[in-house]
């Protein structure tokens, strides 16, 4: 990489890091429940990035692709944690509590607070979708680039996953 084209390619990836460093790290973060670990995930996330398009690779959109990267290293954690046995009283003093303020407000008339307590009970494919499209603010084209998921398919999780939200918190 070298010359005009690289210093081009440079301005990109810097641009994006100044544009979504911090949304990633709220993913991460809301992901692992830990931050200093979501601050090594994204960093990661940024690395890897820049090992990609710095080795010729290209990227039409960065949002996605780092939010692609981002999951991928998540997953990666978490067997890699898997693999090892972790008490729980390690896991409570590791554990941090996720800061409500830094998220903004959910517009599904859901209390914040009730979101998180049920989020984690979902299926997976709902839990991943509805944080991107609310929590993490991705529009559904950016959503179907991450997951692989068609259109359709995002619509009708989004929609059956509210709906076991809007279950689970009349519950309560």
């Amino acid at each position: 990489m070298s010359g005009l084209k690289g210093k081009k390619l440079e301005k990109q990836f810097l641009d994006a890091y100044d544009q979504y460093a911090e949304a990633i790290l709220r993913h991460a973060h809301l992901r692992v429940n830990s931050r200093a670990i979501a601050q090594d995930l994204t960093s990661e996330t940024f690395v890897k990035t820049w090992q990609f398009v710095a080795g010729g690779g290209e990227v039409k959109n960065f949002k996605s692709f780092l939010y692609r990267v981002c999951n991928n290293l998540i997953i990666d954690y978490y067997r890699s944690k898997a693999k090892t046995n972790v008490s729980l009283e390690d896991v409570a003093e590791q554990s941090e509590p996720i800061q409500e303020a830094s998220y903004k407000d959910i517009d599904t008339g859901i209390a914040f607070e009730s979101i998180k307590k049920h989020l984690d009970s979902l299926p997976h494919d709902y839990k991943q979708i509805l944080i991107h499209r609310y929590i993490d603010e991705l529009d559904i084209v950016e959503i179907k680039e991450i997951t692989g998921k068609s259109i359709t398919n995002i619509y009708t999780i989004i929609h059956r996953g509210l709906k076991m939200l809007r279950k689970k918190t009349e519950d309560d």
